[in-house]
């Protein structure tokens, strides 16, 4: 009889841990496990399916092609497992000690973390949250098996029909200048006076400073950019300093004019509002803890009820 009828479906969510992690620490750490422990389960794993999972490199643990494929199979596998076994079981935030992982640009941490930290530490004291960046283009993997439960913000990349999506609320963009600029002495400026100032500009990877940028480019306005940045939080006091203007995010402007001596400039420009979005995965769609977190998101950011848009 193969060896496999015997199979300890524990190891299986070593497996997933270490593939997530792609570091036998992190995974022992996420599995509440000793580093010894965790090497030894994966020992067994290598002997048990004769590959060696794993190959050491610069960037990490890589898996193997046999690898990747038992961690889809494994994931898939035990996620039904779980539902059953949660089904009809009620979620209680105030006692589980879940963690969350979250994942979203600079400037959308400055507006969701304030207050969804302030509502967990009420709601759910023992849970903890990890706000972790990926590569654009492999958040819906991260999504997908797990290493992220939710994407938040202005991500028109996952606009896909694998994974579902929910409007929270409608954004816009605003400019910002120093309080005593001494050429902007108005909440309104003029478009020739806008090209004509110093700009700073902040082009993030891949956020919502593309859709003013773009704008900018399908209308061939000029302007001198006296300044490129792809982090948001230096500029306050970039601009405070100096006579540039900045156009960002309307909530970040709000931010920016608390930390400095600045002042919010209506654009000259029409600039369309953009939605900000939750995303998951459908294979966590039914997670109970997870089905929680984004209707307290909803709850803290969704400026009427929005249904979410489910896969294709």
């Amino acid at each position: 009889m193969s060896e496999h009828f015997g199979f300890d479906l524990n190891l299986l969510r070593v497996l997933i841990a270490v593939h997530r992690w792609r570091s036998v620490s992190k995974a022992a750490a996420e599995l509440d496990l000793s580093q010894p422990a965790t090497s030894l389960a994966l020992g067994r794993l290598r002997k048990s399916l004769g590959d060696p999972l794993f190959v050491r490199s610069p960037a990490g643990m890589l898996p193997t092609t046999r690898c990747t494929e038992m961690v889809e199979a494994a994931m898939k596998a035990l996620a039904e497992i779980d539902e059953t076994v949660q089904h009809g079981k009620a979620f209680d935030p105030a006692t589980t000690r879940r963690d969350f992982v979250l994942t979203m640009a600079d400037v959308g941490e400055l507006h969701f973390m304030p207050r969804l930290m302030a509502y967990l530490q009420r709601e759910a004291p023992h849970c903890n949250v990890h706000c972790e960046t990926f590569p654009l283009q492999e958040i819906e993997q991260a999504l997908g098996d797990g290493r992220c439960d939710l994407a938040l913000g202005f991500f028109p990349n996952l606009e896909r029909p694998a994974l579902y999506t929910q409007t929270l609320f409608m954004h816009s963009l605003a400019c910002v200048v120093r309080a005593d600029h001494p050429r902007v002495r108005s909440s309104r400026i003029s478009l020739r006076q806008f090209l004509d100032l110093s700009h700073a500009v902040v082009i993030p990877m891949g956020r919502s400073g593309e859709l003013f940028e773009t704008l900018m480019k399908e209308k061939g306005y000029q302007r001198r950019v006296q300044l490129t940045s792809v982090h948001f939080l230096t500029v306050p006091a970039i601009v405070a300093a100096t006579d540039m203007i900045v156009t960002v995010p309307r909530s970040i402007a709000d931010y920016y004019t608390k930390v400095e001596r600045l002042r919010i400039v209506e654009p000259p420009i029409n600039i369309a509002p953009y939605a900000l979005k939750q995303f998951w995965h459908p294979r966590y769609q039914a997670d109970p803890a997870l089905k929680w977190l984004r209707e307290s998101v909803v709850k803290l950011f969704g400026s009427t009820e929005r249904r979410a848009r489910a896969p294709a």
